[in-house]
């Protein structure tokens, strides 16, 4: 069935043109827990920074929705449908577009800055019969709160959801949800459910898709930027013995290791630039010392307040208070050292020792992030197609790829920070150090 030809509605998008949706997808579109995305911003606290970086969750929710139909669209053809034909077909595009529309839908204010704040596990309205593990007294992520929100969905007079979708919707977020069925093998874990899964949450997948150039564009950069068209023409699927997995054309071998730099690049340059962190930083001291009253006790009706112009709100309210006034009037603190520079890291402790003598107040930040998961145990494998002489084998991309073997390993941030008006006497201090 001609797909577009369903859709009854279309947005403009400044990144992908033309987003076409059904009357059913406007609906869960229109729904409070969705329209909240337009009250968080994709970057949290980057505008501060650059200054375009304005746009929200609910603008990239879209992107990926669309994103996600459309690598679906291109892998279609390698999938066996079984008895059901085009009905299953039908059903699994269903669920991997509403998976890319809902996939944030529990994302905190300020991106991923009050992860760190969000309650234990076990506050949440959570399945619990839907899942595989599920530990209570675990902090939730905010995949946890997108978990609740669908299940939600599929309860509402009349639901928006059936309760078969709800569960495989949040078995491509979370995969510590076990899938229906009708998506996954009889253990939740083969059939189409890794392919599908991938789309939503793997190493090519639309979510990475959508945020690279859209945060690119906001930002005002050009690290975001690849071959989307010829990425998404060079995917296919492969059947495993683990069920169907994603495959990529070896052609694309290139167009891949591009994406992957501009994840790595965008990285460097945007999502932990050095200026970004210290606002970061602030805005959690802010919340920790009680500065601002804001809490996300678990409850779905606490989630449709958490918006940032309520939190932007009690921090002008707060505006005197050490760490609020700091954001409000854009007082960064000034970087004395890079410590993951290698120049500095055997000398990271007497550093800070020097620092802690001379009575200079430091902020020390720590961020850690691995590029790729391809290659580690557990990890579904994406597979490079590559036919020579008539004959076609498959290799795991992670073998194949010679800068994902470089780049596939845990970066550290590290950096010292201090108040831009000790920063000569800190100079001062380090003297002899480094």
């Amino acid at each position: 069935m001609d797909h577009e030809a369903r859709a009854s509605f279309e947005v403009r998008c400044p990144v992908h043109g033309t987003i076409p949706f059904s009357e059913r997808e406007r609906q869960i579109i229109n729904h409070p827990l969705v329209q909240r995305l337009r009250c968080i911003s994709q970057l949290g606290l980057a505008s501060l920074v650059f200054p375009g970086a304005t746009h929200t969750r609910f603008n990239h929710s879209l992107g990926v929705m669309h994103l996600a139909g459309r690598v679906f669209d291109q892998i279609v053809p390698t999938l066996e449908t079984g008895g059901a034909g085009g009905d299953n077909r039908d059903y699994w595009r269903t669920v991997v577009r509403l998976a890319g529309l809902l996939h944030d839908s529990g994302h905190p204010p300020f991106s991923h800055t009050f992860e760190a704040l969000l309650p234990n596990k076990g506050r949440l309205p959570l399945p619990r019969d839907w899942y595989r593990r599920l530990a209570l007294t675990e902090r939730a992520t905010h995949e946890d709160f997108s978990v609740a929100a669908i299940h939600a969905l599929a309860h509402e007079s009349p639901p928006l959801l059936s309760l078969d979708e709800a569960r495989d919707i949040c078995a491509l977020i979370d995969d510590s949800v076990v899938p229906t069925e009708r998506l996954g093998g009889g253990n939740g874990t083969g059939g189409v459910y890794p392919v599908l899964k991938q789309i939503i949450s793997g190493e090519i997948d639309a979510d990475r898709m959508d945020y690279l150039p859209r945060d690119a564009h906001f930002a005002g950069v050009t690290y975001g930027h690849f071959d989307l068209e010829r990425l998404i023409r060079s995917l296919a699927s492969v059947e495993t013995p683990h069920g169907r997995v994603m495959a990529l054309d070896r052609s694309a071998l290139y167009t891949y290791e591009n994406f992957l730099m501009a994840r790595f690049h965008m990285a460097m340059q945007v999502y932990f630039h050095k200026t970004l962190l210290a606002f970061e930083y602030y805005l959690t001291r802010a919340v920790q010392d009680g500065e601002i009253d804001f809490t996300i006790d678990g409850s779905l009706e606490n989630l449709l307040a958490a918006r940032e112009d309520l939190v932007t709100a009690l921090l002008y309210r707060a505006r005197t208070a050490r760490w609020s006034q700091r954001i409000v009037n854009r007082q960064p603190m000034r970087r004395l050292l890079e410590l993951h520079d290698p120049a500095y890291q055997e000398r990271r402790d007497a550093i800070l020792e020097r620092l802690r003598e001379a009575k200079i107040d430091v902020v020390h930040l720590r961020e850690q992030r691995r590029l790729s998961t391809l290659g580690l145990e557990g990890v579904t494998p994406i597979y490079v197609q590559e036919t020579t002489l008539g004959r076609t084998r498959n290799r795991p991309l992670h073998e194949v790829s010679g800068l994902l073997v470089r780049y596939n390993q845990v970066f550290t941030i590290e950096n010292v920070y201090c108040d831009q008006g000790d920063y000569e006497r800190a100079v001062a201090a380090l003297e002899g150090v480094v």
